[in-house]
C-alpha cells in the first residue's frame, strides 16, 4: 500500500497593475510570552504542515494582562521573512525592525523589560492585517539599540528588533487585541 503524502504546494498569481502598499503602520504591539494563557491556532494537516495562513481565535491573556505598545517611525521600520533552516525541518524567521525616536528615561525602561524574556508580537501591515511574530513553539525576543546621533544632525533613536520562528510566514491573525487604548478587533 503506496504511503499518503499532502502536498501543500499552491498556484501563486499576481495581476499587473495590482498596488502593493509597502511598509507597516507605526504601533507595534507585544505581549510577554508568560502572560499568554492559551494560543489562537494555527490549522495543520496530519502531517503537521499548514494548511492556512491565518490564526483562528484569540490569544488569551492572563488576567490583568494587556498588549503593550511602541511607538515608531514608519519611514524607518522594517518587516519581513525569509526561510531558514534545510528540509524537511525549514521555518520562517520572521523579523520587524523599528525605530523608536526616544532616547530617554522611558526608552530605556521599557526596552529593559523586553530582552531577557520571551514575547509575541504583533504587525499592523498597510493594508490593516495583523501578523505575528513569534508563535507558541518559538517565541520572539527583542534586541534593542540605543544612538544618541552624531553632530547636529545625526539621528538619534532606540532601535528594537523582534525576531521570531514560525511554520508561516508571519501568519495573520484577526482576533482580539487588548491594550490599554481598548480592544481592538472587539468580537461582539
Amino acid at each position: 500500500m503506496a504511503k499518503k503524502c499532502s502536498v501543500i504546494a499552491k498556484s501563486l498569481s499576481w495581476c499587473s497593475g495590482t498596488r502593493v502598499t509597502p511598509g507597516i503602520r507605526r504601533r507595534f504591539r507585544w505581549v510577554p510570552y508568560d502572560h499568554i494563557a492559551k494560543f489562537p491556532t494555527l490549522e495543520v494537516d496530519e502531517l503537521g504542515n499548514p494548511v492556512s495562513e491565518t490564526y483562528t481565535g484569540n490569544f488569551e491573556l492572563v488576567e490583568g494582562a494587556k498588549w503593550l505598545t511602541i511607538d515608531h517611525l514608519v519611514e524607518k521600520a522594517e518587516f519581513s521573512s525569509q526561510t531558514q533552516g534545510t528540509k524537511p525541518s525549514a521555518t520562517f524567521l520572521n523579523t520587524v525592525k523599528m525605530l523608536h525616536p526616544g532616547i530617554g528615561k522611558e526608552a530605556a525602561a521599557a526596552t529593559a523589560g523586553m530582552i531577557n524574556i520571551d514575547i509575541i508580537g504583533l504587525v499592523e501591515d498597510m493594508q490593516g492585517n495583523y501578523r505575528v511574530v513569534g508563535s507558541e513553539n518559538y517565541p520572539a525576543t527583542a534586541t534593542v539599540e540605543r544612538a544618541h546621533g552624531t553632530g547636529a544632525t545625526g539621528e538619534a533613536g532606540t532601535t528594537i528588533t523582534v525576531t521570531g520562528s514560525d511554520i508561516v510566514d508571519a501568519p495573520f491573525y484577526g482576533g482580539e487585541i487588548v491594550t490599554d487604548d481598548g480592544t481592538i478587533n472587539e468580537t461582539a
